[in-house]
């Protein structure tokens, strides 16, 4: 397999993984929503825009959302869940394995990774700090990994 399908079938895993818990594990379930959805204040909220740039206001369904919204209607890419907003970490992975599974023009590639995807060791870091499951520190460290390979397509 090449390093571009590659780099594709680990950003669907973590996508996936991002987007909902293992069902029919009770243990990994309470996790998943300790770490992403808690509304006490969870430790690893997936959203893009939660993780506002120095400058920027955190603001859910804000401009990254709307941005992420352009890129997927730009190339036909429907995601399945249309209640979770678009800056949402796994489906911007979950596009970015699209992008790189239909060789999609590198440069094209490269932009969505620059606007939506490097800020993505931020949550990992926190994954790998906050979570009491090996499977949730692991999806952060590739989180990490993948936030670093921006020159690995250009």
């Amino acid at each position: 397999m090449n390093e571009r399908l590659e780099l594709a079938h680990l950003c669907n895993e973590a996508g996936q993984m991002l987007l909902s818990p293992v069902l029919g594990d009770p243990e990994m379930e309470r996790e998943f929503v300790r770490l992403f959805l808690s509304p006490s204040g969870a430790p690893c909220p997936p959203w893009q825009s939660v993780w506002a740039q120095e400058g920027e206001q955190a603001r859910l369904m804000g401009a990254a959302h709307h941005s992420a919204l352009d890129w997927y209607r730009r190339f036909g890419f429907a995601p399945s869940n249309g209640a979770e907003p678009a800056d949402h970490a796994g489906m911007l992975l979950l596009f970015y394995a699209f992008l790189l599974g239909r060789e999609v023009d590198e440069k094209s590639t490269e932009e969505f990774f620059q606007q939506h995807l490097t800020w993505l060791d931020r949550p990992g870091v926190a994954l790998s700090n906050h979570s009491r499951l090996d499977c949730f520190r692991d999806l952060g460290e590739i989180l990490i990994q993948i936030s670093s390979r921006s020159a690995v397509l250009a």
